[in-house]
């Protein structure tokens, strides 16, 4: 079985028009931001469920129409009533990043 490091630095690699690579070069120059933070950043706030990048990921996902609307509006519904459990139970983000690393620990003892 391969091992898998959560360490380990891996590439990602899309297309994209060469007009809309030039503007994002510059945008991010403006910024005083590399591809590398800027790419990080966002990744960061997607997998952390930011209620920012949950309003960017709706519009997204409106553009893209990869959703039904009806659908949508259930995973919003979802996301926050699985905010609201989490402040319930008193289960701060420290806490769940605990939570994974015994998972983790706990799946290497099967390997």
């Amino acid at each position: 079985m391969k091992e898998h490091s959560p360490n380990k630095v891996v590439k990602f690699i899309f297309h994209a028009y060469e007009k809309v690579s030039a503007d994002l070069k510059l945008r991010l120059r403006y910024d005083n931001l590399s591809q590398t933070r800027f790419f990080a950043g966002i990744v960061k706030l997607y997998l952390e469920n930011d209620p920012d990048m949950m309003k960017v990921m709706h519009k997204v996902k409106e553009n893209a129409q990869s959703m039904g609307k009806q659908k949508l509006r259930r995973t919003i519904k979802d996301l926050e009533k699985g905010k609201d459990i989490m402040e319930q139970l008193g289960i701060t983000d420290s806490d769940k990043e605990n939570l994974f690393d015994m998972i983790e620990m706990e799946l290497k003892d099967y390997e």
